[in-house]
């Protein structure tokens, strides 16, 4: 069990998702308030140039630059797109040099990305969800939701989708799915925070309306949006630790949902992994 000052913190990150970080005192203070600033506070409340979501945002934005410096592709259907081949040189998922021992594909694709919309489009996601989860559990615990999610996503894409891919979204999903994760074991102390309600509906249906325009999408990888919001949902289980009692929720114990879900974790992967190398050989 944590501290008072531990909980009390933990509950103040709660109550603050998704709502203004220093609501306005007055007319004066209003007037005063810069347009980054009111963005800020409307997205970003929790936003800090130490988190690790910030660098890692930082990183897929100079990857993106160093990619275009390599070559553009001379597309009117693409705004300022990479070409294949400087993708494919900086680790684009790519199934067959995966099979061949590229393992490190498997994170690099996250930092790569298709075009300029594709990147615009990500890191707003990836700033928005990544502060608040980032508050939520802390920098290391969503630095290695971020990383695992990444990778087994991408795992997962691989397996059920044999097309090249890049883009953080992967990734993204994964810090989803923890959020709903946090979400079933916080249930008890944040069913009655009324922000925190509309936020969760906020999110299920940007879930629901992304597979909906997803759905014969040739270019959205869904199988690894669906495959790092799985992992992102099972991961937040045995990498954060709650510290309050959550056998309101969890009726069968904390302990053995954690135990249970690493196991899930574990064998699929060992069984995508099996797969992916039996489906390669053939």
């Amino acid at each position: 069990m944590g501290s008072v000052e531990d909980n009390e913190s933990q509950i103040n990150s709660m109550n603050n998702i998704n709502v203004y970080s220093k609501a306005p005192k007055g007319p004066n203070e209003i007037r005063k308030e810069s347009l980054l600033t009111w963005f800020k506070d409307i997205f970003c409340p929790n936003f800090k140039f130490t988190s690790i979501i910030f660098i890692l945002t930082c990183i897929d934005i100079i990857m993106y630059i160093i990619t275009i410096c390599f070559g553009i592709k001379r597309s009117p259907d693409e705004l300022l797109a990479p070409t294949y081949q400087t993708l494919d040189l900086f680790g684009m998922k790519n199934n067959p040099k995966i099979y061949q021992g590229q393992i490190h594909r498997l994170i690099l694709f996250g930092i790569l990305h298709a075009n300029l919309v594709h990147l615009i489009a990500n890191m707003f996601s990836q700033i928005i969800l990544g502060f608040v989860i980032e508050d939520l559990i802390g920098t290391k615990s969503t630095f290695i939701l971020y990383i695992l999610t990444n990778i087994f996503g991408g795992l997962f894409s691989s397996v059920c989708n044999t097309a090249p891919g890049v883009g953080a979204s992967v990734a993204i999903f994964g810090i989803l799915g923890g959020y709903f994760g946090f979400s079933v074991m916080n249930w008890g102390k944040l069913r009655n925070n009324v922000n925190f309600l509309i936020n969760m509906m906020f999110l299920t249906i940007i879930v629901l309306a992304n597979a909906t325009f997803s759905v014969g999408n040739e270019k959205i990888d869904n199988y690894g949006h669906c495959g790092g919001f799985i992992y992102g949902f099972l991961t937040i289980f045995f990498i954060y630790e709650p510290k309050d009692d959550t056998s309101d929720l969890l009726w069968i114990g904390y302990d053995k949902v954690k135990k249970l879900f690493f196991g899930l974790i574990c064998l699929s992967v060992i069984l995508l992994a099996l797969i992916f190398w039996v489906f390669q050989n053939h």
